[in-house]
């Protein structure tokens, strides 16, 4: 029987952590109990939102963004990228055993899966997408991809398949992919849209993600818009931080609910184009203008993709002009909706528990 499941976010940004808090709900309807375990602030935001349950410390993986080429950046890091994920598998086992674990949820962390017990691996990026001029390196990254997620009993895709989903490319397989016991589970937003909202502020900006890009991101946009003279509201994405803001419209972080309150009196969004983010935002029916981390493809594809869409506007990160961004975002329909995934989600908790509490 499945009683006691242990969760594995991966701390680069906020996006994983707050992508499994649906999930976490989800589970604690079923009376399961629940171990978080992490690191950063990643960690930080789940114990906000769910201070009763019981956490564990992981590695981090502590990413740096350079603001030169992000392949030869993370190259740099592979080392110890590989270090964090041997050290992460051997802490994980203790963690089994220690607390008597009966299923490991990894969402992004290729070294939480156990010999010992059932293990799912949470993952956008089955496709994972090269720079043009890397592009000879895509067919050995995707099978490298895979060969680690095959560690795991079931992969679970956070998105729908074919032409309506979120993600495009990212979830793409390959006709030569093995991967076996794959689950779309459905885009997972912490956020249920409210029925009636009252729009205060034109522009709110949220920001994430690894340093020092973040804190680039946040100086190259918050004088602009300050400067607008519209009415804007700032979450600067920091939930360790405690200093005081001088300004009322300007916090270091917003817990689940009254972030969404900000985002739902907003006529416009700034925010990265990360898959999380543009989650919540489809979910909340948004209008967005992305500005895609500087050389992360993932961020770049999605803005890219959303943008020919018509769905919402983005700027370079280096080019941001807010009053120009600002203009052409009104030529864009905003989110309308989620793809309409009905209940992936506990469809998928169900083929897991065998509708018994038992894996099947």
């Amino acid at each position: 029987m499945i009683k006691r499941v242990l969760i594995a976010p991966l701390d680069w940004g906020l996006g994983h952590a707050t992508r499994c808090i649906p999930l976490i709900r989800a589970l604690q309807q079923r009376q399961c109990d629940i171990f978080i375990a992490g690191s950063g602030d990643a960690q930080v935001l789940l114990q906000e939102e769910f201070p009763s349950l019981t956490f564990l410390d992981l590695p981090g993986y502590q990413p740096e963004y350079s603001t030169g080429s992000m392949v030869w950046s993370m190259a740099k890091q592979l080392p110890k990228f590989v270090r964090v994920i041997r050290d992460e598998h051997e802490l994980l086992e203790r963690h089994v055993k220690q607390h008597n674990i009966d299923l490991v949820i990894s969402d992004n962390r290729y070294g939480c899966w156990s010999a010992k017990v059932p293990s799912i691996f949470i993952t956008h990026q089955s496709n994972i997408l090269m720079p043009k001029r890397f592009g000879w390196l895509s067919p050995w990254v995707r099978r490298r991809n895979h060969a680690l997620i095959r560690r795991f009993a079931q992969c679970w895709i956070p998105d729908v398949p074919g032409h309506d989903s979120l993600a495009g490319s990212l979830i793409a397989f390959g006709e030569t992919s093995a991967l076996k016991n794959v689950h779309y589970i459905g885009p997972q937003s912490r956020f249920t849209p409210s029925e009636k909202t009252e729009t205060v502020f034109d522009v709110v900006c949220v920001f994430s993600g690894p340093e020092p890009q973040r804190s680039h991101f946040e100086k190259k946009v918050v004088d602009q818009v300050k400067a607008s003279g519209l009415k804007y509201f700032i979450v600067r994405g920091l939930p360790s931080a405690r200093e005081q803001q001088d300004d009322r419209n300007c916090v270091n972080f917003l817990k689940g609910e009254a972030l969404q309150k900000v985002l739902e009196q907003s006529t416009c969004v700034i925010a990265r184009s990360g898959f999380s983010t543009v989650m919540d935002l489809a979910a909340l029916r948004r209008r967005a203008i992305f500005v895609p981390t500087p050389g992360q493809t993932e961020q770049e594809y999605l803005a890219t993709r959303l943008m020919n869409q018509g769905v919402a506007y983005a700027q370079e990160q280096h080019r941001f002009d807010f009053a120009s961004a600002w203009q052409e975002s009104k030529k864009y329909s905003g989110f309308t909706a989620l793809p309409a995934s009905g209940a992936l989600l506990q469809k998928a908790l169900d083929v897991l528990f065998d509708a018994k509490g038992t894996m099947p």
